[in-house]
């Protein structure tokens, strides 16, 4: 999935010490050591600086870092879904929710889309403003979350806004018209969920 090194160096630039990087992950300080300096020859990097005050990152080290912790968080999601594949065959729809997109459409038919189609299952996922471009909440859909609700916005100005980098669906549920955003590719989880959302009635 990705060098297992980087656990050892992103723990050395939390901890600004080998040592207590060492102790955090259970090994001995000169093995953390050496996987480190494996690391930097292999690929001719400068990851840290060694003072006798500790451990600072490099500026290629930083890099390195903030990079590394993308790749673990990716890792980490790529795994869960697969877990998620095994335990319901695939059938989770992850719905991102904010106190600007609450999603209130989405979870009010909720019930009736688990009773249309029991196979699915929903998981909420708090997510960060999706109008900061710098946090990527709606370019890295597919990620973490599979389905943002946006009432507020119209559809136009969400195409407008991200009609590049995401799919732009306009949806009538629970008598209110809202966007919702998926992938360009969404899963047939996702797509399932949004097809029903649209179709299901309320109960009378």
């Amino acid at each position: 999935m990705y060098d297992r090194r980087l656990d050892s160096v992103v723990a050395a630039a939390d901890c600004g010490s080998f040592s207590k990087a060492a102790k955090q992950l259970g090994v001995s300080t000169p093995a953390l050591a050496k996987r480190i300096e494996t690391f930097e020859g292999e690929y001719g990097i400068e990851l840290f600086s060694r003072t006798r005050r500790g451990v600072f990152l490099t500026p290629a080290g930083a890099s390195v870092v903030e990079d590394a912790r993308a790749i673990m968080r990716m890792s980490e999601d790529v795994l869960r879904r697969a877990r998620e594949q095994e335990a319901f065959g695939g059938t989770t729809v992850r719905l991102g929710i904010s106190a600007a997109c609450p999603a209130h459409a989405a979870l009010a038919a909720w019930p009736r889309i688990h009773e249309a189609d029991p196979s699915l299952h929903l998981e909420l996922v708090p997510i960060g403003d999706i109008y900061d471009d710098e946090l990527g909440v709606v370019a890295n859909l597919g990620g973490s979350v599979d389905i943002i609700e946006v009432s507020d916005v119209s559809a136009a100005a969400c195409e407008k806004l991200w009609g590049g980098v995401c799919r732009i669906e306009t949806i009538v549920a629970e008598g209110v018209s809202s966007v919702t955003l998926l992938p360009r590719r969404p899963s047939s989880a996702a797509a399932r969920f949004v097809a029903l959302l649209e179709n299901v009635s309320p109960q009378e």
